[in-house]
């Protein structure tokens, strides 16, 4: 079926392949013969009507005849395999914008490592084969002289917890890492390791750092060229951009930049442990500025701020008087600088 990330508002936007095999012998036309029977003579009828309903197909078919691919990719890397298909289109000057791969099996609750070794295991092997499948990728593209008209970015329904399981696993979490690679993307890491409580169990969450829309609203902003006027009808609310994509519209403050002020406090809660009132003073760079408060399970439980602010050092209170005791994350995002604080309600 389509992609979720490709359904409109009325109807799918975009055109699935189900299978690697299927692509090939839509490029070539083959197609299995139907038997010579009554229900052969039905099964051809209904397959007149599948692919005069599915015309675009003619134009992929062209896309593909028109080019080649100029690099090695394994036979036994399902990804690379997508990848280039791809790779393949985009040579043969098919104009879609937006293609959607997947690699599976992430969702391993149960022997994601090998008990003897954690750097071993299924978990180990499923980067592995993203890593090789990015890498033929790009290593063709460039061999196309095409690397600087692709952007790819990675997302998942679901982040992992920080403690593993009894079964060498880790269940569903609330937070993950995204990759952004291609020629056009600045490289570096934005966001730093995060704070783990000493007491963490195999129900805390690694606080989240970026709101995985702020790199969709980038992504759509600085390479899709989106106007900004319409992110917010998109995407629903004001999610800042991140200095993600190299381009003359970026925004000035790069990686090196956030590495540099990586030391500076933005954010400063006091007291901390707290009972019940809590006061934050933070920092703006100017722009939409938000403070909001999650649980160990990255759960929003509170956003105490979220507004306009000419740059410059305010205050703000909090009343947390209807949450339990425990630990929680403030997390403060202006723009692309983002920190977290861990504090703790105490009774």
């Amino acid at each position: 079926s389509t992609s979720l990330a490709l359904l409109g508002p009325q109807s799918e936007m975009g055109y699935a392949i189900t299978d690697i095999k299927s692509f090939y012998s839509l490029v070539e036309g083959i197609q299995t013969p139907a038997p010579n029977t009554f229900a052969g003579d039905q099964l051809t009828y209904v397959r007149q009507v599948y692919q005069q309903s599915r015309q675009y197909g003619k134009i992929i078919i062209d896309a593909a005849q028109k080019a080649n691919n100029a690099g090695a990719y394994d036979d036994n890397n399902s990804l690379a395999q997508e990848l280039k298909i791809v790779s393949r289109l985009i040579a043969g000057g098919l104009k879609t914008r937006i293609y959607v791969v997947s690699l599976g099996s992430f969702d391993s609750h149960v022997n994601q490592v090998v008990a003897t070794d954690h750097t071993q295991g299924a978990h180990a092997n499923l980067l592995k084969t993203l890593s090789d499948g990015v890498k033929s990728f790009m290593d063709d593209l460039k061999a196309l002289k095409l690397d600087d008209r692709v952007v790819g970015m990675t997302f998942s329904e679901f982040g992992r917890r920080i403690i593993s399981n009894n079964g060498n696993g880790t269940d569903h979490g609330a937070a993950e890492p995204m990759f952004v690679f291609g020629k056009p993307v600045k490289g570096g890491q934005l966001g730093k390791t995060p704070d783990i409580p000493a007491n963490a169990g195999e129900n805390d969450n690694v606080p989240m750092q970026y709101d995985f829309r702020s790199m969709y609203a980038t992504v759509l902003q600085d390479w899709l060229c989106v106007p900004a006027s319409d992110l917010n009808q998109i995407l629903f609310k004001n999610y800042q951009t991140l200095p993600l994509i190299q381009s003359v519209n970026c925004l000035s403050t790069d990686v090196h930049d956030a590495h540099v002020a990586a030391g500076t406090s933005l954010l400063r809660v006091s007291p901390n442990p707290f009972m019940q009132f809590v006061n934050f003073d933070f920092d703006s760079a100017g722009g939409h500025t938000m403070v909001q408060i999650f649980n160990t399970a990255g759960q929003l439980v509170a956003t105490p701020v979220s507004s306009v602010y000419p740059a410059g050092t305010y205050q703000a209170y909090w009343n947390s008087e209807n949450l339990p005791a425990g630990t929680y994350y403030a997390r403060l995002q202006n723009g692309a600088l983002q920190q977290v604080k861990m504090m703790m309600k105490v009774r």
